[in-house]
């Protein structure tokens, strides 16, 4: 492969930021080009390909990531080698040998990749096999393994000649200086996740009972096949689940004791060992989902006990837990007093120490970083800025000092370096997807040349009061050019809400295609189209603290779609938005939100597309539906008002539903029975699929065809825009 280190150049575009009204504009300057709809959705992408899973080796200061420079999804490993200020790519894997007609678009390397410790070499997994490659660039990967069956998960040991990973659902260890593999762990279940001590004496490693087997049957090929996936439904419990530890050389392995909650437990993080390889810290949570402990277990006699149980009387936050530096304390986030926040606790304590005081929240979902304790700091990410903002600090385990590291209007995922003599960012701001940047530097450039010249609508942030209770909604708005919010006396605009999915996540970001690029993207052409399009952060969605967070709990589809609802009031009280000619669409819970309005809400909306949708939540991930509706056996008058299939005969206005016969996350069964039962109710409505598609479409083909069916659907019913 040869050399294949290239530096970038960063380009620029200014931005105004005009104070109106009490609202902030975010204006692109430049040559005005108008979005064509072939162009914006055929990879590669004017936006480019955001980079991914930051990573700094332990030493020698090398931060590894993935990421894809011409805007495809392919995601191949880069370097930047900070002390000779040089970005190095490490693979070019990505070929064009498919068999299909259509082939799917590969995603490229795993991102479960790991570095060595010394930082000279990477280990991932692509299609099934392990590699490794040096990080200097020099020199092509080597292949490890070539199997029939698929390798994943590869971890160095900490003295960088073993190297562990997942095959079968067992442990293999490979010797780099022999190149002899063997088998290191033989269980009764699966193994899931493993990590090596600190000394490279142990492994420790979770295994779990096998999931149930779910069919999701392919009809593209000469026959139908259905393969088998691992997953669970609402009514199932948690698999048990056991963790062990095994010494390098072999022998017994040792069976940690269970927490006090049994074996049907939930693991929300990765374990962790102690700086001393003496413990292991762990956060199960509890079968119900109420409360879950942080938890210390020791190598000695594998017992195991509860720093602190935490509860709560609807569905308890994930905690991430961590060790100090020295292993006598272990700092952990969670709401406890209304918003996300950092505690310290000693292996002693009785009770935590809060660390971090305010009303916004130190976790918030997809779009934050971990914190990290790093000699005499701890750095996380929070919106003390702004719901809408992520920036990175530092403060002392005390509480005092805290100093905000990151400036400027936007995201900033923070990444520490093990000494804390650099630090890395995922950094984006209104007018700019995320980059790479080391302190100031610039690493990644992903935008082609166009995205600059590109006339992107205004992005407005506000806020509404929802119908529920009047608490104010946080939103965005992409406005159309020849649009001013302030003049009431123009001619009514249609208006479409895109209602954003995951429940707890958020779509309402200061950086341009933050949540999904593509579904921004295509906001951004509606708008061009002339349609006012609101996109607001409902009740479930995070960083807006436990309240908003728990505001759907036994009743989806209720409190949240009073908050969509009140956005109609809100575009009402305008005098300059159509109300009468109102879209709605989104994916996944995005999906949901769509039905349940139209089904619950007659005639607020005129047309609808739901993709992806869930519209019987037994039918759903157990971990998920068990947070909000606990489940159909306890709670089956939750499951019913909060399923979109039980209030279909309402349906009056212009429904388009899209599914990935694929799809494994929300099944293609939802769309299935929704649609006989629309039958049966002698309902008008329109239904497309993909019969490869997952859950979020890949192919150009699927992504142009979804995008233009939801265009023509708004379009066909609400009327011209302009």
């Amino acid at each position: 492969m040869g050399t294949l280190d290239r530096v970038l150049h960063l380009n620029t575009t200014p931005v105004r930021c005009l104070a109106i009204l009490g609202l902030v504009l975010v204006s692109w300057t430049g040559q005005a080009e108008t979005l064509d709809f072939e162009r914006l959705f055929t990879r590669p992408y004017i936006w480019g390909t955001r980079p991914e899973q930051l990573a700094w080796s332990q030493q020698n200061h090398q931060l590894v990531f993935l990421w894809n420079a011409s805007g495809r999804r392919f995601l191949d490993l880069y370097c930047y080698q900070y002390v000779k200020k040089r970005l190095v790519r490490l693979t070019d894997l990505e070929t064009n040998s498919h068999t299909e007609a259509y082939p799917m678009p590969s995603a490229g390397i795993e991102s479960a990749f790991d570095v060595a410790r010394d930082g000279r070499a990477v280990t991932f997994a692509l299609r099934g096999d392990i590699y490794t490659v040096a990080t200097d660039g020099t020199k092509p990967p080597t292949q490890i393994t070539r199997t029939k069956e698929s390798e994943s998960i590869p971890a160095f040991s900490p003295d960088g000649q073993d190297l562990a990973f997942l095959l079968k659902g067992e442990i293999y260890l490979y010797t780099r200086s022999s190149g002899a593999t063997v088998p290191f762990t033989t269980t009764s279940g699966r193994v899931r996740e493993f990590h090596w001590s600190p000394d490279g004496r142990y492994l420790a490693y979770v295994t779990s009972d096998p999931a149930r087997q779910l069919l999701i049957p392919n009809y593209s090929g000469e026959v139908v096949v259905a393969p088998g996936v691992s997953r669970s439904v609402a009514k199932d419990d948690p698999p048990a689940t056991s963790l062990w530890v095994l010494g390098r050389s072999g022998g017994k392995p040792l069976r940690v004791q269970d927490c006090s909650y049994g074996k049907n437990v939930i693991l929300t993080q990765s374990i962790k060992w102690s700086p001393d390889s003496r413990s292991l810290l762990w956060v199960p949570v509890h079968a119900a989902m109420k409360k879950l402990q942080i938890a210390v277990s020791e190598l000695g006699d594998g017992s195991t006990r509860s720093l602190f149980e935490v509860k709560d009387e609807k569905w308890v936050y994930y905690s991430s837990a961590l060790w100090s530096p020295d292993g006598q304390q272990v700092l952990f986030s969670h709401d406890l007093d209304g918003h996300v926040h950092l505690y310290r606790i000693g292996l002693t304590d009785a009770k935590p120490v809060q660390v971090t005081h305010g009303d916004w929240d130190t976790y918030a979902g997809r779009f934050t970083s971990e914190p990290a304790w790093v000699k005499d700091n701890i750095y996380f990410n929070s919106t003390e800025a702004g719901t809408a903002e992520r920036h990175f600090y530092s403060i002392r385990p005390d509480g005092s000092g805290k100093e905000q590291l990151t400036h400027g209007a936007g995201l900033h995922l923070g990444q520490v370096a093990p000494d804390a003599a650099a630090i890395a960012y995922l950094r984006g701001s209104p007018d700019a997807p995320g980059e790479v940047y080391v302190g100031d530097t610039q690493v990644t450039h992903s935008p082609a040349a166009s995205f600059w010249k590109t006339d992107w609508p205004r992005v407005v942030f506000v806020r509404y009061p929802s119908r529920r209770d009047g608490k104010l909604v946080s939103a965005k708005l992409f406005l159309p050019a020849d649009y001013h919010l302030e003049d009431r006396t123009a001619k009514p605009r249609p208006a479409v809400f895109f209602i954003h999915g995951g429940g707890y996540s958020s779509s309402v970001y200061r950086e341009w295609g933050a949540y999904l690029p593509t579904t921004y993207a295509f906001n951004c052409y509606l708008a061009q189209q002339g349609y006012i399009v609101i996109d607001p952060d409902y009740r479930g969605s995070s960083g807006y603290g436990r309240e908003w967070r728990t505001g759907v709990y036994l009743d989806m589809g209720g409190p949240d779609l009073d908050d969509v609802l009140g956005g109609i009031d809100y575009l009402r009280s305008l005098g300059n938005v159509n109300t009468a000619k109102l879209g709605i669409w989104g994916i996944s819970y995005g999906g949901f939100m769509t039905n349940m309005a139209l089904f619950k809400a007659p005639n607020a909306f005129q047309a609808g597309v739901a993709w992806s949708a869930v519209n019987n939540w037994a039918n759903y991930l157990a971990w998920y539906t068990r947070q909000r509706l606990t489940t159909p056996q306890e709670s089956p008058d939750a499951y019913r008002r909060s399923s979109p299939i039980n209030f279909s005969q309402n349906l009056k206005d212009h429904l388009l539903m899209l599914h990935g016969m694929s799809d494994d996350n929300v099944l293609f069964q939802d769309l299935v029975q929704l649609t006989e039962k629309l039958l049966h109710e002698n309902k008008s409505f329109d239904t497309f699929f993909y019969p490869e598609e997952n859950h979020l479409y890949y192919r150009d083909e699927s992504i142009r065809d979804s995008f233009r069916r939801t265009d023509e659907w708004f379009a066909r019913y609400l009327g011209a825009a302009r």
